[in-house]
């Protein structure tokens, strides 16, 4: 049985000159072919899978359908086999590095950014004609060789867990294999899937190629993770690299819309339109090399109990094929919202608040202001909304964490629309519970918003901030909301107990305290009674035509969130 292979190993007739890589499912190294004077990849699958007769007749199926594809932006396939009881595949070995190690290395730029995914973009295209599905699109899937620049050559590797949609004979359900960061949100909730997936995946690449960092932040793990590609609306590239304009945005945007319908029809549709984004700005901004931390690792790997890791996914009707005529409006199954919520209460059951209501197949929008006599133009227009939030060091240091990630950031209130799955009875203390939602501001006139959330970046967070700036088109309008019907909400939840449940585990209690009011500060403290008493603080106040909506969490919580409230209180001019 081979276990592992040095230098100078001989396997299936290949010698072995050095290890390429190694993952959850096998090596690759780099050999010698036995008949022709090249050198190829070998992926040597573990003796593990090689073992389970269902992923064998997998590996066979998709080994055969990569093979069938001759482009010349797709890594060829050669040869597959079993030697001494494992499986082995023989690709192309391309001589150069990866997307994911040129953007760490700090060696990507806009330009070069948009070129790779242009490169891609014509290998997916290629294999969706074909009804082949990568499911895997990711920069370290990206393989670069030559000169950087336009005549770089750009290969798209790893159509090993790629699925041919027409094939009747492997189509249960089973488990995924997409790195999460990349996951469309219709393979993340096990729904059917098409080339649109690959597309969704190819725009969360762009966002970390242009920005260095993924479009949802791991810090509280793969379940936030997948929470957020569910149910959040995509990031705006922008905010991370201000020399993009919102152009860049918009394309990202829609390539990444959770609807498969309204993405753009083909990766190549993309990929022009990141290229015009990008022409129109003519930016030619260097990125920082990017900590190795920053992506959330792949779904749990296969194991003896769990032989489905290349499981079939549910498949749609074959062939697919770009859906004619307009866009259909973005559709939101119920599944994906429970689904994120069962994976926030897994990673933290404090957390399941601000990312989990926080919907984005229907965009809160602000509502139709009644006319105020005042002529006065607000102080705080929308454009100033993003400086008013605290950067994470500040929040870090005002909490005592020892330091802070941003986990999701929103340019609109949060939609709770489906609260009521979770909160019960108790729905009408949502908008006590989180700051920003869609329910506490309906109707008040807000104009603009802007929400942002913090963690101390573990796995199970023990500092949290949830800031939130909201803004009128008057100070009466802000601080009408403010009283009307902002603190009538708060006001009926004080000294409640209430339950957040999701369905198969245990209820979240957290107690509600005594409202406190302290020169125009409202404050409330929030007990969560199954989780040792970890405290969090809810602030509210007005200042000139903005509400300011806070929550602050630690286990021995003092005054922090109103800390943090009078820290973006001081930005804003009386």
């Amino acid at each position: 049985m081979v276990v592992g292979l040095g230098v100078g190993s001989v396997f299936a007739g290949y010698r072995v000159e050095r290890v390429l890589g190694a993952g959850g499912m096998g090596t690759v190294y780099l050999a010698r072919n036995p008949d022709l004077p090249r050198f190829e990849a070998i992926k040597v699958l573990s003796a593990e899978l090689s073992r389970d007769a269902d992923f064998r007749a997998r590996f066979v199926r998709e080994a055969d359908v990569a093979a069938g594809l001759d482009h010349p932006n797709v890594v060829a396939i050669y040869r597959r086999g079993e030697f001494e009881g494992q499986l082995w595949i023989a690709m192309q070995f391309v001589d150069g590095t990866d997307a994911d190690e040129a953007l760490r290395a700090g060696a990507m730029t806009p330009v070069r950014a948009v070129h790779v995914v242009s490169e891609v973009a014509k290998a997916l295209d290629y294999a969706h004609e074909r009804k082949v599905v990568h499911r895997d699109v990711k920069p370290g899937n990206f393989l670069l060789s030559g000169p950087v620049g336009p005549e770089e050559r750009v290969l798209l590797g790893d159509f090993g867990i790629a699925r041919a949609l027409d094939d009747a004979k492997l189509t249960a359900t089973g488990s995924f294999m997409a790195t999460v960061s990349y996951a469309a949100p219709e393979v993340l909730a096990g729904e059917s899937f098409d080339g649109r997936a690959d597309v969704y995946s190819l725009g969360c690449t762009l966002f970390r190629l242009l920005s260095g960092v993924p479009p949802f932040a791991s810090a509280n793990g793969m379940a936030a993770v997948i929470a957020a590609h569910l149910t959040a609306p995509p990031p705006r590239v922008s905010d991370v690299v201000p020399a993009l304009s919102m152009r860049m945005d918009e394309v990202i945007a829609k390539a990444m819309a959770k609807d498969p319908a309204a993405r753009f029809v083909s990766a190549r549709k993309f990929a022009a339109a990141a290229a015009q984004a990008l022409g129109a700005e003519d930016t030619t901004v260097a990125l920082r090399a990017v900590p190795g931390v920053a992506v959330a690792p792949y779904a749990p790997a296969p194991t003896a109990a769990a032989t489905a890791g290349w499981a079939p996914q549910q498949v749609g009707p074959p062939p697919w094929a770009p859906p004619p005529g307009p866009f259909a409006p973005p559709r939101r199954p119920r599944g994906r919202w429970l689904a994120a919520a069962t994976a926030l209460l897994v990673v933290a059951a404090t957390a399941i608040g601000v990312t989990l209501l926080a919907r984005s197949g229907r965009h809160a929008t602000p509502a139709t202001a009644t006319p105020t006599s005042s002529t006065t133009p607000p102080t705080v227009g929308a454009s100033a909304l993003l400086g008013l939030i605290l950067p994470a060091q500040q929040a870090a240091d005002i909490i005592g964490a020892p330091k802070m990630v941003v986990t999701r950031s929103l340019g609109q209130v949060a939609d709770d629309s489906g609260a009521e799955t979770l909160f019960g009875k108790d729905v009408d203390c949502v908008g006590a519970f989180l700051p920003a939602q869609h329910s506490t501001y309906a109707n008040t006139g807000w104009t603009a918003a802007r929400v942002q959330d913090l963690s101390d970046g573990n796995a199970t967070p023990m500092y949290a901030v949830y800031q939130a700036v909201i803004t009128f088109r008057s100070a009466d309008a802000a601080r009408k909301a403010f009283s009307d019907q902002v603190l009538p909400q708060w006001s009926k939840c004080s000294g409640r107990t209430i339950s957040v449940t999701i369905p198969g585990l245990p209820p979240q209690r957290t107690t509600f305290g005594p409202l406190n009011d302290a020169n125009g500060i409202v404050s409330m403290a929030q007990t969560k009674d199954d989780i040792n008493g970890w405290r969090c603080q809810r602030a509210i106040t007005t200042r000139s035509n903005v509400v300011i909506d806070v929550n602050a969490c630690r286990a021995d919580l003092a005054n922090q969130g109103i800390d943090v409230l009078n820290a973006i209180a001081a930005k804003i001019p009386q």
